[in-house]
């Protein structure tokens, strides 16, 4: 024991855990910024709190031997999956709460957490590809199984981000970029399905590259003759669902989703104060606490979903660079341990909670500039959020973890 904590005290990594303080703080300093209600007044508290006790499971995971993760991988991802199953507290129409003893938890996040260590674990000891899919079937059930009851509450943007940690794992243990290529196929298929001419071009394409894949035998005839049908027949059902089974309120909701300004008063109304808010702030911004649209409420879901406009308006230009230049120190430090880190479970544990920052960082920002639509992901260590902040100081305690020493 005393020879593992002189180990923790020698190889922990002041900086990454420096970098992670730093945005805890300028977070807090954002959130008392806007807290000019009684209710907006207890944002910073809480999220001071949250980190309080992200700061306690952070140690926590450190502590524990890394043999304990890989053993009990399965078993931790059914236990935090089981939540999903009972989540009821309503929030805007969205079933993705669960209350207990009064305090209300979002059992999504932690979600994450279990089904990023089984699958580090499956994909530890499986090469996979497009010809060699079967070893892929396993982990696919341990990331689709959750997919779906979170997609069900319904939590789009969670349960995108688990598919992506799921792609990028596949990528780490064999799949190349062009076989991801192939694999997405179908849904940029449909995606494409509303413009034909664009639509046609693809399937030509992607027909010509199926085949030359084959041709070379990169690909099984098996395989490219199933993404040949795939590709067009999901196209083609697209439409069909769009015109024949998609009522047009429906079909409304869905444009507006892609499109705000086509509701501006309405769906629209966050993306457009948003970029009120991040044009008003200018080089400088406007200073500490004197954001008009986050004080003056006209900026909805301030303090979480869209707190990058609130820096924005308060920082100006020079503010948002300095803070996605912590966030990037933070992701390159973070990648620097995939080439530093041999164990194959260790490696996929970081691949994959770097994949989880980057995609929150990556949807969340740019939602905020009206690049993609609103999907109600956080920033990461900014917005406010007592499951998001535990979660990502929990994987940040893994983060840290894989730079100790061997286990005893």
């Amino acid at each position: 024991m005393i020879q593992r904590s002189q180990d923790i005290k020698t190889r922990f990594d002041i900086v990454l855990f420096g970098l992670v303080a730093t945005l805890a703080g300028i977070s807090i300093t954002l959130l008392y910024s806007i807290s000019t209600s009684p209710m907006e007044a207890e944002y910073w508290k809480k999220q001071l709190f949250g980190y309080g006790v992200g700061i306690g499971a952070m140690v926590a995971v450190t502590l524990v031997p890394r043999r304990f993760w890989f053993q009990t991988s399965y078993l931790l991802w059914g236990a935090l999956q089981i939540p999903l199953l009972f989540v009821s507290a309503s929030a805007k129409g969205a079933e993705r709460w669960l209350a207990i003893g009064g305090f209300h938890f979002q059992p999504s996040e932690f979600a994450k957490l279990g089904v990023l260590l089984a699958l580090a674990r499956l994909f530890s000891d499986r090469k996979v590809g497009l010809n060699n899919l079967k070893p892929a079937i396993v982990p696919f059930f341990f990331f689709f199984i959750p997919f779906v009851l979170i997609l069900k509450q319904p939590n789009l943007s969670t349960a995108l981000s688990l598919a992506t940690v799921f792609v990028v794992l596949l990528f780490w243990s064999g799949f190349t970029v062009l076989e991801l290529l192939i694999l997405a196929s179908p849904l940029v298929s449909v995606g494409l399905s509303f413009h034909f001419t664009a639509w046609a071009v693809y399937n030509i394409f992607a027909w010509l590259l199926l085949y030359q894949r084959w041709y070379v035998r990169k690909l099984s005839g098996k395989v490219a003759t199933f993404f040949l049908f795939a590709i067009l027949l999901s196209g083609l059902a697209s439409q069909v669902v769009w015109s024949q089974v998609l009522k047009s309120h429906q079909r409304s909701r869905i444009l507006t989703f892609i499109d705000p300004t086509r509701d501006p008063g309405g769906t629209g109304y966050q993306v457009l104060q948003s970029q009120v808010a991040i044009g008003s702030g200018g080089l400088w911004g406007k200073g500490f606490g004197q954001g008009s649209q986050s004080n003056l409420q006209f900026l909805p879901e301030e303090h979480n979903d869209f707190i990058f406009a609130v820096l924005a308006e308060q920082f100006g230009f020079v503010g948002c660079t300095m803070v996605l230049g912590l966030l990037l120190a933070f992701l390159v430090r973070c990648l620097q341990m995939c080439f530093e880190e041999s164990d194959r479970f260790r490696n996929l544990v970081i691949v994959g909670a770097v994949t989880i920052f980057s995609f929150h960082t990556l949807v969340n920002v740019a939602m905020t500039l009206g690049l993609m639509p609103v999907t109600g992901l956080p920033l990461p260590f900014l917005s406010y959020g007592g499951s998001f902040v535990i979660t990502c100081m929990m994987l940040v305690g893994f983060l840290l973890h894989m730079r100790l020493g061997e286990d005893e």
